[in-house]
């Protein structure tokens, strides 16, 4: 039946929050503004196929009059035409032109848009209309809705309000809010434009703007994007202002000029590309004048990265860095990874794979940027580098046989240079079992050399021929057992592991590439105690090592594993990469690993290297790591890490706090803390609020860097604000959190 409209006056509270529902009834609001990726308007329906549909009307009491066309509706009315449909407490509609007057309790539900209101005229045929007192929500690729004295449909995908509010919070919370004279919003080119709009937190207006233009779903659109704003020692007062620019479907630029108060205008560019054939992205910025570095002149940088794709069997890549001086990073970085950089690389790859085997060519240089490394000590550019493998054949199911090549020619302007082959062959019989398995191996270690510029009395073309042989045999023991109340598989892994490889004298080859491996558990189990092949090392040592693990029978899931394991060496060690030193000990450093879930929020890694042979700092490693992770809005990482080293840069010993922790429903307290012990400094320390839900964000941060040891380090304060559908103001605060804090994500 009609509700009485004297009893339930237009407006009123029970009015306003069965509307309410209405507007929201069986929708999700499982993410706050364009959902990202979105293309537009979610309908699969022709925009013209509307016309040629029939109108279903259903209302409690229909009366039509054959000499007007015009059919009166009462009650309960229902008006539906394909996937558009109209609600009302009565209505008239005029057959002749399709015009549909509507009162009282109204509701329009059209592809993408739903309303609410109390008093409509639209037109079936022409797709317009107005609607008085309206509530809108907008849908399929957004969620985003508001309210308006007055709407204006003008098509199937544009509409127009008068005197509105617009959000992306979700239904019950207006946390911001945009307040404006007038909006549009054009569903076909996914965009809305405000008139004398003020964008508000809670109610309290913060900014105006006469004008604003912005995305209501997730498609690319040429723009300017949200600035970011902030301080720090080395740049002063630092504005980026970017402009996108949406070239075509497959490529895209951004135009990103920087004011630093202390430096000067910095013009940047980042160029995108994607193709069914490569993608390609080229980032550069240029500084015309320094202002805190007059003498430096010009100072700028490049990035290229590239990864090609030719049919099936072509591949390529390139990765290009490029800096105009070695403190560039140092002065405009802002983030210890990128400013902590020694050498640049300067890549490029074209590799094919063929039936049974691959081929990869590369050119590879670097561009040294830290002025402590001699020029001598730089890195080999690789001019060319090229690489041949065969993939592992079978011979009668038992033995498996393969071949990896290379040759470089290594390019160097202090040091000596020339060319390198290796050819490596080799041949294995792998018996594999359920409880374990045995794998012999047989090698051949082939390096040829032609050099310039040789020391004196040492060969030119010197070459080597070693053979190499090695053992992997494993067992693993099963049992069934309890790890703290969970019913679970333990296991018990011995592992022995035999090599032997007779001495080479290789002092007369120069270290292209090569440098000591790493000692690890897993190194253990390697045939070469070296990287690359300048130094194939003289072996003839047994490994033994012993893993357990402890593996959840439901899941899969590893509880526990604890490693341990060490080398005893039958001969001395008489390969050394520079030198006539021999190594004479008979057992290496111990070396241990273990990991536990101690509980379904709190998980520990350590790791560990311990030296019998030495009486002083027998401890040459440890990392220890605890991570607790209740929930997704709290966490906190603690690790301590110990390196001895052979060299000084090799030598750490720091402390590591990360965390986040939520105060209240509304805010996290987020922060890091890097402090190296042997030093005793600050590396790194932030600590921040994180104000917000899910469409909008505050970050308040304060950070503390040392870009280098002999840097005093600088201090920022950053302040971030995300508004979900609209954009991010000043830094990009949620990127360096990305970075500091392990397992932190954003929404």
């Amino acid at each position: 039946m009609a509700r009485d409209r004297a009893q339930n006056p237009p407006g009123d509270a029970t009015d306003r929050a069965r509307q309410e529902r209405r507007l929201h009834a069986n929708l999700t609001w499982d993410y706050c503004g364009p959902r990202p990726g979105s293309s537009g308007i979610d309908s699969t329906t022709p925009l013209d196929s509307a016309n040629a549909m029939p109108i279903d009307m259903t209302a409690d009491r229909v009366d039509g009059d054959q000499h007007t066309t015009i059919i009166e509706l009462q009650g309960n009315v229902e008006i539906l035409q394909n996937d558009r449909r109209l609600e009302a407490d009565r209505s008239t509609y005029h057959h002749g032109s399709g015009e549909i007057k509507a009162f009282g309790d109204l509701y329009l539900d059209f592809p993408g848009l739903r309303l609410t209101g109390d008093r409509a005229e639209y037109n079936l045929e022409t797709k317009r209309g107005t609607i008085e007192q309206v509530r809108y929500r907008v849908t399929g690729n957004a969620n985003l809705r508001g309210e308006a004295d007055r709407a204006w449909m003008l098509s199937e995908q544009l509409s127009r309000y008068q005197d509105i509010i617009y959000t992306t919070c979700p239904p019950g919370h207006s946390d911001w809010s945009i307040k404006a004279s007038e909006l549009e919003l054009d569903q076909a080119s996914g965009m809305g434009t405000a008139r004398h709009a003020r964008i508000r937190i809670a109610d309290i207006p913060v900014l105006y703007s006469p004008y604003l233009h912005f995305p209501i779903d997730g498609r690319r659109r040429s723009g300017l994007l949200i600035p970011t704003f902030g301080s720090s020692d080395e740049t002063g007062t630092d504005i980026t202002l970017p402009y996108y620019w949406n070239i075509a479907p497959n490529l895209d630029a951004t135009i990103i000029p920087r004011y630093m108060s202390t430096r000067g205008l910095m013009l940047g560019a980042q160029l995108r590309h994607l193709a069914s054939f490569q993608e390609l992205e080229v980032n550069a910025e240029v500084l015309p004048s320094d202002r805190k570095a007059p003498d430096q002149g010009a100072r700028g940088a490049l990035r290229v990265e590239q990864q090609g794709y030719f049919g099936t069997r072509w591949f390529s890549a390139v990765d290009y860095a490029s800096v105009s001086d070695d403190q560039y990073l140092q002065d405009f970085g802002n983030r210890l990874d990128v400013t902590s950089l020694r050498n640049l690389s300067r890549r490029g790859d074209l590799a094919y794979a063929g039936d049974g085997w691959r081929l990869l060519g590369r050119i590879q240089e670097f561009q040294t940027v830290d002025t402590s490394v001699a020029p001598a000590d730089r890195p080999y550019g690789q001019l060319p580098h090229i690489e041949l493998n065969l993939d592992p054949k079978h011979w009668k199911r038992l033995i498996e046989y393969s071949f990896e090549g290379q040759y470089d020619y290594f390019d160097h302007r202090s040091a000596v240079h020339g060319s390198r082959l290796v050819a490596i062959p080799s041949v294995r019989i792998p018996l594999r079992r359920s409880f374990g398995h045995v794998i012999p191996r047989a090698r051949l270690f082939y390096t040829d050399y032609d050099l310039i510029g040789q020391d004196e009395g040492f060969a030119d073309r010197p070459s080597h021929l070693i053979p190499s042989l090695d053992l992997d045999g494993k067992l693993i023991f099963e049992r069934e057992t309890n790890w703290l109340g969970t019913q679970a598989l333990q296991t018990l892994e011995p592992r022995l592991y035999y090599v032997m490889t007779p001495f080479e004298d290789q002092s007369d080859t120069p270290r292209f590439d090569t440098t000591a491996l790493n000692f690890s558990f897993a190194s253990l189990f390697r045939p070469n105690r070296f990287t690359g092949y300048d130094r194939i090392g003289d072996e003839n040592r047994l490994t033994l090592g012993l893993t357990s693990r402890t593996i959840a029978n439901r899941t899969g899931d590893e509880l526990f594993r604890a490693s341990v394991g060490q080398v005893y060496y039958f001969d001395n060690r008489r390969v050394q990469l520079t030198g006539d030193s021999v190594e004479t000990d008979l057992s290496s450093s111990v070396a241990g690993e273990l990991a536990a879930r101690l509980h379904p929020d709190w998980s520990a890694l350590a790791s560990v290297q311990w030296n019998p042979n030495r009486t002083e700092q027998a401890w040459e490693k440890q990392i220890l790591q605890l991570r607790y992770v209740p929930d997704e809005n709290r966490l906190l990482n603690l690790a301590y890490r110990y390196n001895l080293g052979t060299q000084a840069a090799e030598q750490y010993e720091d402390t590591d706090l990360s965390f986040q922790v939520p105060i209240g429903s509304r805010v996290k307290l987020v922060g890091r803390w890097l402090y190296s012990i042997l030093n005793h400094e600050t590396v790194e320390a932030f600590a921040g609020l994180e104000f917000g839900r899910c469409c909008w964000r505050l970050r308040v941060l304060g950070q503390h860097l040392k870009r280098s040891s002999d840097n005093t380090g600088s201090t920022s304060v950053m302040l971030q604000l995300e508004l979900a559908g609209l954009g991010s103001f000043g830094n990009r605060i949620d990127k360096l959190l990305e970075r500091g804090i392990y397992g932190y994500q954003t929404d």
